[in-house]
């Protein structure tokens, strides 16, 4: 990835954290597999909207998402490699910033302090928006200037903005895009400015 030859300050980055520092997708498959017997093979998530490329009926689909939102803990997510030792480390700087467009802020923000070991003595600052569509505003209101997202959609709404969306690749957006792009969490510690 490259940002120029600056260095991007840790009070100026903020997260997603489903599919950059939540392995949710991989959770997904586990727990089709386990309970319903459905084989997915994680490299066919080739569009954001798995439904669209990946075999699986809506209810199973749906039921499982249910999991994953309500129950984060309960569904044993694990972060992406990586995450946990960068996150700790910003979050010395200050509250580390997460952004998600999931709605139950109360499951995920127990499973950033379960998981990750963020929150009390590792301050974070997480947004639950509900809503792809409200992470900009909620972006430009605390002055980020980077926000490290996978989806591209996403991207292309804070596009143009004074925020830069980095795309954390995933095979759902390894489409074609004007981004910057960071491939793991050693790009992404690479980037910033410590």
């Amino acid at each position: 990835m490259k940002t120029g030859t600056n260095k991007i300050s840790p009070r100026e980055l903020a997260f997603d954290i489903d599919g950059v520092i939540a392995d949710t997708f991989r959770a997904f498959i586990k727990t089709a597999r386990e309970r319903y017997n459905v084989e997915i093979d994680y490299e066919a998530i080739t569009d954001y909207d798995f439904r669209k490329v990946i075999d699986i009926n809506e209810e199973t689909s749906n039921e499982i998402i249910e999991m994953i939102l309500e129950d984060p803990v309960g569904m044993g997510i694990n972060p992406i490699i990586g995450a946990v030792e960068v996150l700790t480390r910003l979050s010395y700087f200050g509250p580390v910033f997460l952004v998600t467009a999931r709605a139950n802020r109360d499951a995920i923000i127990e499973w950033v302090e379960k998981t990750l070991g963020l929150g009390d003595g590792n301050p974070i600052h997480l947004e639950a928006t509900g809503a792809h569509e409200n992470k900009l505003p909620i972006l430009l209101k605390h002055g980020i200037k980077y926000f490290v997202e996978d989806r591209l959609e996403t991207c292309y709404l804070i596009q143009g903005s004074p925020v830069t969306p980095i795309v954390f690749e995933q095979p759902w957006n390894r489409k074609e895009h004007p981004f910057l792009s960071v491939g793991d969490w050693d790009e992404i510690h690479d980037m910033i400015e410590w």
